[in-house]
């Protein structure tokens, strides 16, 4: 890196990234184009360094540190020997007559200076070393995702459009974190709203696993945007009091310096080893000071002054002792005064406000009086003690609004709270008491807030009389939904999880989940599982896998269907007809030999003719379901070449089943407009 670490380093990086290409199983590749993925990691450094920048600027700190305590130490050292050359050169005007004794006393003073020297070189080394692991560790994910992106363009059309499916391992393909966050259409309208706007409410609104979570943290990484970012994600049992201080706690930590909070959770050894090394310590130093007091019993002492070894060895470890003493008490003093004086910058505040969330102070005032002549007399005392009560929700409201608008006046950046998971409450009834305790912190200049809750939470609120739908189309400036990713964003997500994942099944996933993030992930998962329990001679193609994938998926939801159905206890005529119409479809599927589409074409299946049950509601959508399973297995098992695979025809077939696909619960005239549509541009392929 640098010597101003703003940044990784070309060199640093290519690397890192060789290692990775000659050690590393999943991404071994061919070695004559390692030098062709370098030149490229080299060139995209910046985008790494964006998305480690507090990791950079940690180790950029620690060095710095570093730097600075090697200046003080080649200082240090002339100073010290000049201490004790005068020492041994001039005796007059000095603390001890003898020469000697002005040796010892100098070199106890260069040998204590020596000390604190090493101690704090030995800090700081510490915090460097820890903020590299960090850095190195931070830096894994995404260079294993870049490098399987270069790995896919830096393939021909040939093999990045063949319908066969090479990937083996993809050890990536599990749910979304946070260095696989791509850019979107929802976070380009998320990110311009809060940047257009003084404060706002904004509210996000998707299907569970659309990304919403994903969205409020690359709100973090955007170093554009530039805020303080706070990301809360909502407590199980809901306590209003509560969730404001957890929401305070999260902004005060945001607001610490980069990576400030992960050296404080530096690892300790174990408190039993740190016994024993104590005690081995002590050992060692009543040791050395016997065998101090051994020697200088039986050396003549030529003066009264001379304080021998085991005096100077006495002055250091009490000198030691004091000083420990000393910066304790400075802790202690700080700790208490924290609260009292006026912070002057940002962490100061920061810490002032987690000193406040975390103790509660208690009071004692106590007086007395006594009048006594001739040993008797009257004797009186009091006592007065005040221990602060239990704030209200309104008094914690108003602590995180003062806090707010001190971090504005000393940073001048704005806040962003993101609170994420409302559905997660366990009671319903409780997102609406949330929504409506945080409306008292909506629109306070320069604050924004992001609150994220799932439509299928909505829908569920709404059947049991809970109007979450209303109060948050009320609350908030603006719903941002968040909607299915396109093609594209399919593609580069898919490519930097999986080595050499063909362009083919890529189309075949997104067609298949609707571009529903956490479902396209499922899907690619499903296939590279199913190729590796095919059987000898069989060849993992788009037709083959994809087959699979479509009949494994819709036998679940058919078996869950009828367990549903058989759970109602209370069926009338009508459930018990829409329990065999389901299960003649059940056992249709056991014939693997016909095409699944043919098999749907020929099946009957229960009419989606208005209000059900909540058990038969999946038999109710199970038709439209299935018919985008059958148009999906004919618009893929046909083998194309690579120029079919990439016409605008399939392209145009494939958003059609994406987006019929991603329609399934709404109204069932919508669906089956766009199951038409879909139907239609399936057969102009």
């Amino acid at each position: 890196m640098r010597k101003k670490v703003d940044r990784l380093s070309p060199e640093e990086l290519e690397q890192a990234a060789r290692q990775m290409l000659e050690n590393d199983a999943e991404l071994t590749y061919d070695h004559d184009r390692h030098r062709a993925i370098l030149d490229h990691v080299r060139q995209r450094s910046g985008q790494l360094s964006a998305l480690l920048s507090e990791e950079i600027a940690v180790v950029g700190e620690a060095r710095r540190a570093l730097r600075r305590l090697w200046i003080v130490a080649a200082l240090a050292f002339p100073a010290a020997s000049f201490l004790i050359l005068g020492a041994a050169l001039w005796s007059d005007g000095t603390p001890f007559q003898t020469r000697t004794a002005n040796v010892t006393f100098a070199s106890g003073l260069a040998v204590l200076g020596m000390i604190a020297l090493a101690a704090r070189w030995a800090a700081i080394r510490r915090r460097g070393v820890n903020a590299a692991r960090e850095l190195r560790t931070a830096l894994v994910a995404p260079l294993r995702a870049l490098i399987r992106l270069l790995i896919s363009e830096l393939e021909d059309d040939e093999v990045r459009w063949g319908g066969t499916l090479r990937t083996s391992e993809a050890p990536a393909l599990v749910e979304l974190h946070l260095q696989d966050t791509i850019p979107s259409r929802t976070y380009e309208r998320l990110r311009t709203f809060i940047g257009e706007h003084e404060s706002s409410a904004i509210g996000l609104a998707g299907a569970r696993g659309s990304g919403k979570t994903t969205l409020m943290r690359q709100l973090r990484l955007d170093k554009d945007l530039d805020c303080h970012v706070a990301l809360v994600s909502a407590p199980v049992q809901y306590s209003a009091v509560e969730f404001t201080r957890l929401i305070h706690n999260e902004l005060a930590q945001v607001g610490l310096k980069p990576g400030e909070a992960a050296l404080i959770r530096h690892r300790m050894v174990a408190p039993t080893l740190r016994a024993v090394l104590r005690t081995l310590l002590a050992s060692v130093v009543l040791f050395f000071m016997i065998t101090l007091w051994i020697y200088d019993k039986n050396r003549p002492v030529p003066d009264a002054l001379d304080l021998g070894w085991t005096g100077i060895a006495a002055v250091v470890l009490g000198a030691l002792i004091i000083g420990f003493m000393l910066s304790r008490g400075w802790v202690l003093f700080q700790s208490r005064t924290r609260l009292t004086v006026p912070p002057r910058t940002v962490r100061e505040l920061c810490l002032q406000q987690l000193e406040f969330l975390r103790w509660s102070t208690t009071i004692e005032r106590s007086a007395s009086a006594a009048l006594k002549v001739g040993g008797s007399g009257f004797d009186g005392g009091g006592k007065l003690s005040r221990t602060e009560r239990e704030i209200t929700h309104a008094e914690s409201v108003q602590a995180l609004r003062q806090f707010i608008d001190q971090l504005l006046a000393l940073s001048d950046k704005p806040v962003v709270i993101c609170v994420d998971e409302l559905d997660k409450l366990a009671n319903p009834a409780e997102a609406v008491d949330a929504i409506n305790g945080l409306k008292d912190l909506f629109h306070v200049a320069k604050a924004h807030f992001v609150l994220s809750v799932s439509t299928d939470a909505m829908h569920n609120f709404a059947a049991r009389g809970v109007p979450v739908r209303d109060v948050f189309d009320s609350a908030f400036d603006t719903i941002i939904g968040v909607g299915p990713l396109s093609m594209k964003e399919s593609q580069t997500l898919l490519s930097r999880r999986a080595r050499e994942f063909s362009n083919v099944f890529v189309l075949f996933c997104h067609a298949w989940s609707g571009g529903h993030a956490r479902d396209l992930i499922r899907t690619a998962r499903a296939c590279v599982d199913l190729k590796r329990e095919l059987r000898d001679g069989e060849e993992a193609t788009v037709a083959l896998l994809s087959g699979r994938v479509l009949r494994k998926d819709l036998c679940e939801v058919v078996d869950a269907t009828v367990e549903k159905l058989r759970g109602d206890d209370s069926a009338d005529d009508r459930g018990k007809d829409l329990l065999d119409q389901v299960l003649a479809f059940q056992e249709s599927l056991e014939d693997e030999s016909a095409p699944l589409h043919d098999l749907v074409e020929a099946s009957a299946f229960p009419p989606d003719a208005g209000p059900v049950a909540p058990e038969a509601q999946p038999a109710a959508t199970l038709a439209p379901y299935a018919r985008i399973a059958g148009l999906c297995e004919r618009l893929f098992s046909v083998a194309r070449p690579p120029a079919a695979w990439q016409s605008e025809a399939m392209g145009q077939a494939v958003i059609a089943l994406a987006e019929v696909r991603s329609s399934l619960g709404r109204h069932p005239r919508e669906i089956e407009r766009r199951l038409k549509r879909a139907v239609e541009a399936c057969d102009r392929v």
